[in-house]
């Protein structure tokens, strides 16, 4: 009996085994910039392509647990494993308080070279980077339509590291990886002929909208900006009309578009040819961070037709990615997740009862000068706020007026009805969350700390009201509806992961974007360095 017990035991723990995946010869990692758990929710449904078959595979509710909601911030998690705190990159730019300027995450400080982009900011290796130590052979290529995505991605080691220039097509930087000829004439000849295609027949922007997405289509004033809410939207019929190359809006708008997507995608596949990824003697890994759904969401919001046509589109053009990958005829692993989420525009929010709103935080930051400089007796403003929930005082090293600053700048914000709470430098750094705290539970204090770097973060941090829609449009191509903030619209992202024979599940322990570095590592059998996630074991079998 004791053995029929045990056989049975031993049947039901071999039957409820994850099901790992097989060795894969390449690993692919997408991003899809600004796409939350909200977004992918609302939309899954309607997926028939690539976002249906990676909803197919193992779904968890992510998080970007840190409070920097931000392009750079959340990439530097994905393929690190480790929250801002310890990547190094706290917000897209930042204020050195040394040198009285603001720092863009990838700039390359002490060069001339202004348009230098590399990974030097980033102070942990990456995914790519440990596969290169352990795997001799290994190749590591990373694409994005923006410069920042693409490096936080590629890492320290990276083969190829490309992003779009506007006016020249994809392109990389000496300091972000090899600059042979090797690496950018494909590059090159690629962006020849996508220009001379345009040139003899105008590319579509925007595709039709289905009659689904054509019924959320309705004109708003978002700020002091009336959107008609039509799809193609009214400012991509003006750059598509006459010699529309030799605009210079033209590339602007490309951005905030479906084709933008699909570009990136089209050079990803020619990546993976020129270099026979998952062909050679290791395991490869291509990662592609994809722009188009953060620009349509700053520029039209996530609520109207022009979001549900990009979705629409997202998921053709990762189905038609998808049948490339499969053509290889090699075993992969894909994962995909997002770099932040995000909100809709507060006026289309509070529509449906929401209690959302819009605060001019170029106008809040100003107001917030004057009155310091009014009490303090100064004539300058003090205070660089960029970023309104992370503020700098900028007064150079008078320790003593640095804290009067901070004092009156803090009794001031906690008066404001838009504040819900300030928290000094000190009150971060002390903030750090227990060990093992669910990430869907950890305090405001907390989201904080996982993405404060004393040398790098602001000196006072903001908490607005939940759904606060950041900034004043004024005219076509303003920001319109954003990310940015603490709370879980903006934490909460879709992981996503895949492979041939992949089960579906839906595990209802929600999953962190650090956590996906040392689940790809525990499946390619390579060594980590330091890490703040841990191993999924649903996705990798055995974590060890």
């Amino acid at each position: 009996m004791i053995r029929l017990v045990l056989s049975a035991a031993a049947a039901l723990a071999a039957t409820s085994a994850p099901a790992a995946p097989p060795a894969p010869k390449l690993v692919v990692a997408i991003a899809v910039d600004q796409f939350s758990n909200e977004l992918y929710q609302r939309y899954r449904p309607t997926f028939t392509g690539g976002l249906k078959r990676l909803s197919d595979g193992i779904v968890f509710t992510g998080y970007q647990s840190h409070a920097a909601t931000e392009t750079c911030p959340g990439h530097s998690t994905i393929l690190t494993g480790r929250h801002p705190a310890g990547t190094g990159i706290v917000a897209n730019t930042w204020f050195d308080a040394k040198t009285g300027s603001s720092i863009y995450c990838v700039s390359v400080r002490g060069t001339a070279d202004a348009s230098a982009r590399g990974p030097q900011n980033l102070r942990v290796p990456t995914y790519g980077d440990w596969l290169k130590g352990a795997q001799p052979g290994a190749r590591v290529f990373s694409v994005s339509g923006k410069d920042r995505a693409a490096i936080m991605l590629g890492g320290h080691k990276a083969d190829g590291v490309y992003w779009w220039n506007d006016g020249a097509g994809f392109g990389s930087s000496s300091y972000a990886g090899p600059s042979t000829p090797a690496v950018l004439a494909p590059a090159q000849a690629f962006d020849k002929a996508l220009f001379a295609r345009w040139k003899a027949s105008p590319p579509e922007l925007w595709p039709a909208p289905s009659a689904t997405c054509a019924a959320l289509a309705k004109p708003h004033m978002f700020g002091k900006l009336a959107l008609s809410g039509n799809v193609p939207p009214d400012m991509a019929k003006e750059v598509e009309s006459g010699d529309f190359m030799a605009r210079t809006d033209f590339q602007d708008f490309l951005h905030a578009t479906p084709l933008y997507d699909a570009l990136t995608l089209q050079f990803a596949d020619d990546i993976l040819d020129r270099e026979h990824l998952g062909h050679g003697p290791a395991t490869d890994l291509l990662a592609v961070s994809l722009s188009a759904t953060d620009y349509v969401g700053h520029r039209y919001g996530n609520g109207g037709a022009e979001m549900c046509v990009q979705m629409a589109a997202l998921d053709r053009a990762l189905g038609a990615f998808f049948q490339k990958l499969d053509g290889l005829g090699v075993p992969y692993v894909v994962v995909l997740t997002a770099d932040h989420g995000s909100t809709d525009a507060a006026e289309r929010e509070a529509e449906t009862g929401v209690a959302a709103k819009r605060l001019d935080s170029g106008a809040f930051v100003g107001a917030l000068n004057k009155a310091v400089e009014a009490q303090l007796g100064l004539a300058f403003e003090p205070i660089v706020g960029d970023d309104p929930q992370q503020l700098s005082i900028n007064v150079g090293p008078d320790d003593a007026l640095r804290a009067k600053v901070r004092d009156a700048a803090i009794a001031w914000l906690k008066t404001r009805p838009e504040v819900k709470q300030v928290y000094t430098a000190d009150q971060i750094a002390a903030a750090a969350p227990p060990p093992g705290k669910p990430v869907d539970q950890l305090s405001v204090a907390e989201r904080f700390n996982e993405s404060y770097d004393p040398e790098r973060s602001g000196d006072i941090q903001v908490e607005y009201a939940e759904r606060t829609t950041f900034g004043m449009p004024r005219g076509p191509g303003d920001t319109v509806a954003g990310h940015g903030s603490p709370w879980d619209h903006d934490r909460r992202v879709p992981i996503l992961f895949w492979w041939q024979g992949a089960p579906s599940e839906q595990p209802a322990a929600p999953a962190e974007t650090v956590d996906i570095a040392p689940t790809l590592a525990a499946i390619t059998h390579v060594p980590t360095t330091q890490v703040d996630g841990k191993c999924l074991t649903v996705v990798a079998g055995t974590c060890g």
